[in-house]
């Protein structure tokens, strides 16, 4: 678990690094990271992973703001539309929605139960996919052109200490 950093933010990259477009959130996570290097904001830390439910407790305790980034699956797809979720909105990300573990609802629900001290600002980004089931290294070029534009974004959202 995360130590406690009030007012830090932890911005979480979420996918399946061998499944097409379901690898949209590392991209992010991964080009935010890049960015960050060249031009560091305190408080932020990128995170990565391939799961959700329990794993988010683990991941975001401590943090006083959560950025989540994950590939979205909807029936009638803009493959590369960036749309901006709430924690309600969630359904249809493999990780933050899934019938096999807990939601992000329920797992921020466990921890406050728990007593574990979970974000009070929570946003989730997701890229809509076009392909998330084909085994490929590689995203479909409608969604691997909106991964920068989106880290710039959450870059330049971070920078500015705000959200929209």
């Amino acid at each position: 678990m995360n130590p406690s950093h009030p007012g830090a933010t932890a911005v979480l990259g979420l996918g399946n690094p061998v499944v097409s477009d379901d690898r949209a959130g590392l991209a992010v996570a991964a080009e935010l990271k890049r960015l960050l290097e060249e031009s560091p904001i305190p408080g932020v830390t990128v995170l990565e992973s391939e799961r959700g439910g329990f794993e988010l407790i683990d991941l975001l305790a401590g943090y006083s703001r959560a950025i989540l980034i994950d590939c979205l699956t909807v029936a009638a797809p803009v493959p590369g539309r960036i749309r901006r979720l709430t924690v309600a909105e969630a359904a249809g990300s493999l990780r933050l929605i899934n019938p096999h573990e807990i939601g992000i609802a329920e797992a921020f629900a466990l921890a406050a139960r728990l007593g574990i001290p979970m974000p009070d600002e929570v946003e989730i980004y997701a890229i809509e996919g076009a392909d998330t089931s084909t085994l490929s290294e590689q995203m479909t070029p409608a969604v691997a052109a909106a991964v920068e534009p989106l880290a710039r974004r959450i870059w330049a959202e971070l920078k500015e200490g705000r959200s929209d």
